[in-house]
């Protein structure tokens, strides 16, 4: 069952984190394990800066609202994370995730309180038809 994430969830989710770290193959993020800065950032998202839905001991996405880089009064939500725990991926529950984090979105555009919403995917992550749902490539990020 995939449910909104609360406080009560921060270790299950910076336990994911970390497994999603040490998959990630993201070698600057190696040895970084600053954990008041995770539950700093979360308490943030809690109050009402994000979200994170959590399919319990699975998997996590998280999305974080904030300006934009142009306007510090247009909002956006930046997607952090979108992890499945390697022995259930292949199930439903990546795009399960995937479409609560998409529903939430639309829900904050459709009410205005952000512009727009991203989803970024590592080179890894298996390709999926995301104009299918919705999004359109902006761009790629590179990394030294």
């Amino acid at each position: 069952m995939i449910r909104e994430a609360s406080r009560h969830d921060k270790q299950q989710i910076i336990g994911m984190m970390q497994e999603f770290r040490a998959e990630s193959g993201i070698k600057q993020y190696a040895d970084l394990d600053n954990l008041p800065y995770w539950e700093s950032l979360l308490d943030h998202i809690f109050a009402g800066q994000g979200i994170v839905y959590i399919a319990e001991g699975v998997g996590l996405i998280i999305g974080c609202v904030m300006p934009t880089i142009w306007c510090n009064k247009t909002y956006a939500m930046y997607e952090l994370a979108w992890y499945v725990r390697p022995a259930f991926r292949g199930q439903p529950v990546g795009y399960k995730l995937l479409k609560k984090y998409i529903e939430y979105a639309n829900e904050q555009k459709a009410n205005g309180r952000i512009a727009m919403f991203t989803l970024s995917k590592l080179s890894g992550t298996p390709d999926l038809d995301y104009a299918r749902l919705g999004f359109a490539k902006m761009d790629e990020t590179w990394i030294q």
